[in-house]
């Protein structure tokens, strides 16, 4: 049980400076085994500053490197499928960060490559490992508030202009959608706990640059169901998820960045309102941990591949959406060839 994973990450992207790297030093099954850059000098400056036993050169050489054993991939969204791929091919396990890669063709390229060589590969959705998410979930299942009738997510923020940030560029997979939008997606199919089957989405795009500032999509689901989905670069704050049933709602204030927060679950039935709280979580640190107990063998993976795959559906749905007017069927991308 002394046995750690020792990560290789690809790239000193902010994700990781912030999270990732002090989630791994906080946790019980993780080392921080070989790091590279862009630029080699601040490769270097991250194994000083946080340990890593080896800075490499170069993104191929963290792969090879022996003593690595899982890779973390927080590169810039056009940079998931080709790197992780990569590893994959090396037998390397890979965490890779949201979204998965920029349509659902590259994520079934990056299963099919997981699967040949059998390893694991999951998204790193961090907010899904929060135990709050478990309890709104564990609410919902146990008919608290009746059956799920709608969903409303929302994840929105002032994001400044930055020429330098790969958010800004449509060919990186800029924009709101692909950046915040994915959790709202997300976090609508693992509450109904289905794909939609059905997207109309419609966007503000920048007339700078070309990405969607401003993204909002309904999602249909089995049974009449439906999703709002909000994302945005230009609005006030909100990582809300409002869960609407039969007899009552359930609604999380910080569903998607409640990192180290004393959080609340609020639960109305009827005129009755009850609290939930729950204390501070590092969901980066679970999330981790998780992912490392499966390398190790200890437990399956919880969301394995295929959920990104259905996230990724849906998105490319909302694109074809806002791309072309009406609503899309899910079923259309695979007619169009979005994923085999």
């Amino acid at each position: 049980m002394d046995r750690k994973v020792r990560w290789g990450i690809l790239g000193c992207a902010g994700i990781a400076e912030k999270a990732f790297v002090p989630a791994v030093l906080g946790s019980r099954n993780g080392a921080l085994a070989a790091i590279a850059a862009r630029d080699p000098s601040r490769a270097r400056s991250w194994a000083d500053r946080f340990g890593f036993a080896r800075a490499h050169p170069s993104y191929a050489d963290v792969i090879a490197d022996p003593d690595v054993d899982a890779i973390y991939n927080p590169l810039p969204n056009d940079l998931h499928a080709e790197w992780s791929i990569r590893a994959l091919k090396a037998g390397k396990p890979v965490l890779c960060e949201k979204p998965m890669a920029l349509d659902a063709a590259e994520v079934a390229a990056m299963i099919r490559a997981a699967d040949a060589g059998g390893v694991l590969l999951m998204e790193g959705f961090m907010y899904k490992f929060h135990p709050q998410i478990d309890r709104t979930l564990a609410l919902v299942r146990s008919g608290r508030i009746g059956e799920v009738r709608s969903v409303h997510s929302s994840f929105t923020f002032r994001f400044g202009r930055d020429g330098a940030n790969y958010r800004w560029s449509p060919a990186q997979g800029g924009g709101a959608l692909y950046d915040v939008g994915c959790y709202t997606l997300s976090a609508a199919r693992l509450v109904f706990g289905a794909e939609p089957v059905s997207a109309f989405a419609r966007a503000r795009i920048d007339p700078a640059t070309g990405i969607d500032m401003t993204a909002s999509a309904l999602l249909e689901f089995p049974g009449g169901r439906f999703a709002q989905c909000d994302a945005s670069f230009e609005a006030q704050f909100q990582s809300l998820l409002l869960v609407v049933g039969a007899e009552g709602t359930l609604r999380l204030d910080r569903a998607f960045s409640a990192k180290d927060l004393d959080v609340a679950i609020e639960v109305v039935r009827g005129g009755d309102t009850e609290k939930v709280s729950l204390p501070k979580a590092d969901m980066f640190r679970l999330m981790a941990e998780h992912f490392g107990d499966a390398v190790l063998g200890r437990e399956p993976l919880r969301y394995p591949a295929g959920d990104a795959l259905g996230n990724m559906r849906a998105i490319d749905a909302c694109f074809e959406s806002i791309r072309t007017g009406p609503a899309v069927a899910i079923s259309e991308i695979f007619e169009s060839g979005g994923a085999s």
